[in-house]
């Protein structure tokens, strides 16, 4: 599962027990990148808090456009744990609509994307890997497609959250749980 030891739900107790109530899915399991957190519960907290203002509350950004950042970051840091779970986690959301669009941006394949989306896609792509070379122009291109600065600031810590999630999960050895892959829990927004 990791190269660290995490608690498994069956062995949970008292208020970490509490927290992966909280944090985990309908079937009582927890997601591998939540239980790697499971010998600090103020850093499973503070994570959790993260990923559900980043993902999940109102934004003037469709959780769809989240998730397209979400792999995309993903993939620019070869955290192949993320990449998988938000291209899942998209073609969820899209219901069809747009069918592909996940595994398309597994490869790196940019062709099914609004020009809106394109824009958040290399803006979060550059903050990414060179983020001391982000300046306004990056930021007067955003809105060019269309992006008010609350939408940017949206993208900007999306981009954050899963920058520090790929550094945990690479970083400790998360792996996808079982044969595919977690469920997110459900948040109501």
């Amino acid at each position: 599962m990791a190269f660290i030891r995490t608690v498994p739900e069956t062995e949970a107790a008292g208020s970490l027990a509490d927290l992966y109530e909280k944090v985990g899915n309908g079937d009582g399991t927890v997601d591998n990148v939540m239980k790697i957190h499971s010998l600090n519960e103020a850093a499973l907290a503070g994570h959790f808090a993260v990923y559900v203002a980043a993902m999940h509350r109102p934004s003037p950004l469709s959780r769809a456009e989240r998730e397209i950042v979400g792999v995309v970051v993903s993939r620019a840091n070869g955290c192949e744990y993320c990449q998988k779970h938000h291209a899942a986690g998209l073609d969820r959301i899209n219901k069809g609509s747009r069918p592909g669009l996940g595994d398309a941006l597994l490869e790196g394949d940019h062709h099914g994307l609004t020009e809106r989306e394109l824009a958040m896609v290399t803006y979060a792509q550059q903050l990414t890997r060179e983020p001391a070379a982000i300046v306004e122009a990056d930021i007067k291109a955003l809105r060019t497609a269309g992006l008010e600065d609350r939408e940017i600031h949206d993208v900007a810590h999306v981009v954050a959250y899963f920058c520090y999630a790929n550094r945990i999960v690479t970083g400790l050895g998360v792996r996808l749980e079982g044969e595919g892959i977690g469920k997110h829990p459900i948040v109501n927004e």
